[in-house]
Formats: structure tokens, C-alpha cells, sequence
């Protein structure tokens, strides 16, 4: 069965868009997937399922369905014009709506836990989960946390990411696609591209032609090659852009709860040196590292110029340190600042 593919001219007629934009063109559609070239993580599509989360108007659900035919797909809204479209479109159909809100963890703990609806096979951390993907729209500015919560939830291995390493694959505003793709030593380095960077590969797929596009680093237009959409394309209309991410988790070891610590402490003084913010992990600190590292360019690095890599390091450093503070007395902000 076929769903129907409705276009931008019947879909505009949708009252309200709740601060969200949507990619409203099927052909565009179809060069992104096939761009992501999904079919070869997903071989098998008698177990695939798809977990859509807010896809209001749902152009993009249909289009995924007829392409991919998955075993399950599975849309959570909670937005009310939206789900009135929804529950007509689909209400006989493969398509499973669900009113629920994306953003309330009970959300997800009634539908696979408790309601048993959707059921998900954990796969081992070695590969990419294949029979599960998770979709979702993160547009609205406002919702610029959540998906840095759900970041964290990768690192944590906890939310949908108990079950392996799910591929996300994520609209969010172009601004925040700029923060989360900042490279060391970028303007726009921040902790969000830290955590990327430590437990994610976040390819940049596609985004709108806005102005937007010049604020990302040289390095991340040419390594990804990203399809720009037309903004005649996209509704709502508005002078910011949009940008879809790819994500895909990686098999990370990290030490959490120390990383935690050291990078939210020092990229408080991203701009200072390291030897000089180091002190900020504990009275003491400048002493010891200064005595563990000898490399004398890394201690006169900023922070927000370091490596995963350099990260992994300095959180090995401190975890081995016999004076350390406890950690878990800590009360500094994890989002203060500019962390997104």
C-alpha cells in the first residue's frame, strides 16, 4: 500500500505550525534519501521500524514509508492541527499515530515499555542498530535543548539509545546545525559540539539557502557536500534556515561522569589558556597537570581549540588525580554560558 503524498499547496492550508518549519518538496525528498543511501544499513525491511517524532504535516513520512516500506512506522505528535491531519490522513493505513508529546520521557517509557506498541530489538554496540531509526523535527528555536538533551542521551546510552547505536536523522535550525558542527578552535565552539564530537559522526545532509549557510566552518561544507533546498521549499517561510543531521552514534568509552566535570569546567574559559584554566577543576589542578603534561602547546591551547581526543586525555589525567574534588558536588551549570 501507497500512502498519499500531498503537497505544498494542500499542506500550507494547515492553520498552525507551532514556531516549525517542514521540507515541502518530494523530489528534494528523494535526493536526500538517496544521499543517505539508508537501504544499505537497513537490508532487512520485514524488521525495520521508524519512530517519527513531531511530523506535523507528515510529507516526509509519506515519502519514507513508500520508499522504504518498513515493518512498522510509528508518528508521535501532540500538536493539534497537526494531529488532526494526521488521524485523517492515516486512519486506515500502516501508519501507527500516536498522541503523545516527543518532548515528555513518558512519552516514550508508555509506548515501548508500558503499552508495548512499539517494541524495539537492542542490537550490540559494534554497528549502526539495523532494524530501528529514529526520525524527528527539532525546527522550533525553543526546542534547541531538547535536542541537546538528546545528545546527552547517546553519550548516556539511555532513552531510545538503550538499544544500540539508533541512527538519528534530525531537523533542527540551521543556527544550532552550525553550534553542534563547530570545529576546535571555531567561533562557534561550544560544549554542544564537544558532545558531538564524543559520541556521535554528524554528517550535515541537506539545509536551506539562507545566510545561515556562511556562518559554518569552510571544512564542514566541503566534507559534507550538503543538499541546499531552495526556501520556496520550506513552510513556514521565515529569514532563518533549517538543516538536516545525520547521526550516528559511535562506540564510545568514555570515562562520563569525569568528562562531564572537566569539559563543562573548562569550556567555561574557553578563551583562557589551559595551563591557567585549569584550576577551575579544583585547587591544585594548575600543579598537577602542569607535571603530567609535557607537551607544552597543548597547556597553551584554549580550551575551546582542544580535540576530543585532547578531552579524553585531560579526563584521564584528572580521574587518575589523588586530590580530585568530588564530582558529584559539583553545582556548576551545565547549559550556562553559551552552551548552545
Amino acid at each position: 500500500m501507497s500512502l498519499p503524498v500531498r503537497s505544498l499547496k494542500e499542506l500550507s492550508k494547515i492553520k498552525h505550525w507551532y514556531g516549525f518549519k517542514y521540507l515541502l518538496n518530494p523530489e528534494v525528498h528523494q535526493a536526500i534519501f538517496d544521499k543517505l543511501r539508508l537501504e544499505d544499513t537497513y537490508r532487512d525491511t520485514t524488521k525495520f521500524k521508524v519512530l517519527d517524532l513531531y511530523p506535523g504535516p507528515s510529507q516526509q513520512s509519506a515519502i519514507f514509508y513508500n520508499r522504504f516500506k518498513p515493518q512498522q512506522y510509528v508518528l508521535m505528535e501532540s500538536r493539534a492541527d497537526f494531529l488532526t491531519q494526521l488521524k485523517k490522513e492515516y486512519s486506515n493505513s500502516p501508519i501507527d499515530v500516536i498522541e503523545k508529546d516527543p518532548y515528555d520521557w513518558s512519552s516514550y517509557v508508555d509506548l515501548i515499555d508500558q503499552s508495548k506498541k512499539l517494541q524495539v530489538e537492542k542490537q550490540s554496540l559494534d554497528h549502526i542498530n539495523d532494524s530501528f531509526l529514529t526520525i524527528g523535527n527539532l525546527t522550533n528555536p525553543a526546542h534547541e535543548g531538547l535536542l541537546m538533551q538528546w545528545y546527552s542521551c547517546i553519550g548516556n546510552r539511555n532513552w531510545l539509545q538503550r538499544f544500540g547505536r539508533v541512527k538519528m536523522l534530525l531537523w533542527v535550525p540551521t543556527s544550532s546545525a552550525v553550534k553542534l558542527l563547530a570545529r576546535p578552535g571555531s567561533i562557534s565552539r561550544s560544549k554542544c559540539s564537544v558532545v558531538r564530537e564524543a559520541f556521535t559522526e554528524t554528517n550535515l545532509v541537506a539545509l536551506s539557502d539562507t545566510e545561515e549557510v556562511k556562518l559554518f566552518d569552510d571544512s564542514v561544507i566541503t566534507a559534507n557536500n550538503p543538499i541546499i533546498i531552495s526556501d520556496t521549499d520550506i513552510w513556514q517561510i521565515r529569514d532563518k534556515g533549517i538543516s538536516l543531521l545525520e547521526i550516528n552514534p559511535t562506540a564510545h568509552h568514555i570515562d562520563l561522569d569525569n568528562w562531564e566535570y572537566v569539559t563543562k569546567h573548562l569550556l567555561i574559559l574557553k578563551g583562557t589558556p589551559l595551563i591557567d584554566a585549569l584550576e577551575s577543576l579544583g585547587h591544585g589542578a594548575k600543579d598537577y597537570f602542569k607535571d603530567k603534561i609535557t607537551n607544552q602547546d597543548l597547556l597553551n591551547k584554549s580550551p575551546n581549540k582542544l580535540t576530543n581526543e585532547e578531552f579524553i586525555y585531560l579526563t584521564d589525567l584528572f580521574a587518575k588525580w589523588p586530590f580530585k574534588p568530588d564530582i558529584f558536588m559539583d553545582f556548576v551549570d551545565i547549559y550556562q554560558d553559551d552552551s548552545f
